[in-house]
């Protein structure tokens, strides 16, 4: 834990500089949270993980990359486009991610995914995201080993 207290307008920069530097950028994603048939909200864990693609926005707002969970944590929301089925999303419709979250005190839970390697940038640059009937099969095994 951090000595010292963070500010809001501090954490928020923090947060929007980590959105521009992932935006448009493919991503290995291990948590997902999704909908299901319902259309309530769900946890999906992908092992190995999701190939994706952190969505740009047009609106940077409380309610994605500034949202605040309380007057204490920063929770960003980041719209996920899934590039290559996966099982974990066999029943569930992908939607978005948290990125690295932050409190006040100092405290970071780490986001639930990494940049892709330039390979995997290179191969999805221009890939189209899936529909959410195609997006719970299994992916290409030679993907990942990249």
């Amino acid at each position: 834990m951090a000595d010292r207290k963070f500010t809001h307008a501090e954490i928020e920069q923090q947060a929007l500089e980590e959105y521009h530097n992932v935006a448009g950028k493919v991503v290995l994603i291990s948590e997902v949270e999704c909908y299901d048939e319902d259309d309530d909200s769900v946890t999906v864990t992908c092992d190995p993980p999701a190939i994706a693609r952190i969505d740009v926005i047009s609106k940077i707002d409380g309610s994605n990359v500034l949202h605040w969970m309380d007057s204490e944590w920063l929770d960003p929301y980041l719209d996920v486009t899934i590039l290559e089925p996966h099982p974990a999303f066999a029943d569930v419709r992908p939607s978005w991610t948290f990125g690295t979250c932050r409190s006040s005190t100092g405290e970071v839970e780490a986001a639930s995914f990494v940049l892709a390697g330039p390979e995997l940038q290179e191969r999805y640059r221009n890939a189209p995201g899936l529909d959410h009937e195609r997006v719970g099969g299994c992916a290409p095994l030679e993907a990942l080993a990249l």
